[in-house]
């Protein structure tokens, strides 16, 4: 009988998805980089903007890759940005999102270790647009779990000017771009 009601419950959420998500699609991609701590590593990837789904709240999924301190990461994030509304051309936001990692662990002394991680990362960061549809974003990531415990990022949006999908300050409609 529970596992019954968990399946309806499941099933209602999934129809209510596609009304939530009407401004979910795809806005920009970009590189990001950076550093992080503990361990201590520099960070490339890259970022999509898939626009709001509801006001405010941004998907801003991304995959990165970490060297250094004897340690290979390999991660993809599905964070959720809720951008506040400011009168300027920088735009702050905070979110979070879960985090699925690989971590090779290769110390000079032969004892290698792989393995599977799944952490938590809270976020904060400003974006500003640049010209055309670009903007540059300054972001500060803070790990839970087996992941990177500290992350200071910097990157691109091309295609992003207000950053937010088709209900952005500045950016296209999917039906009048």
């Amino acid at each position: 009988m529970r596992l019954r009601r968990l399946i309806i419950g499941l099933a209602l959420c999934l129809l209510a998805v596609p009304a939530l998500a009407q401004d979910i699609g795809y806005y920009g991609i970009g590189p990001r980089v950076g550093v992080s701590s503990n361990p201590d590593q520099i960070i490339g990837g890259v970022q999509f903007n898939l626009g709001e789904f509801a006001p405010h709240l941004r998907f801003q999924p991304n995959a990165e890759l970490g060297f250094g301190d004897d340690y290979t990461i390999l991660s993809a994030t599905a964070p959720v940005h809720y951008r506040f509304k400011v009168n300027s051309n920088i735009v702050p936001y905070v979110g979070g999102g879960l985090t699925v990692a690989f971590v090779k662990f290769d110390p000079n002394n032969g004892d290698n270790d792989t393995d599977f991680e799944i952490g938590a990362k809270a976020i904060g960061g400003v974006e500003w647009p640049l010209s055309g549809n670009d903007a540059f974003f300054l972001e500060l990531n803070v790990g839970f779990g087996d992941i990177q415990d500290v992350q200071i990022m910097a990157g691109w949006m091309f295609g992003a000017a207000g950053g937010s999908g088709p209900s952005g300050p500045k950016g296209p409609s999917k039906a009048n771009p």
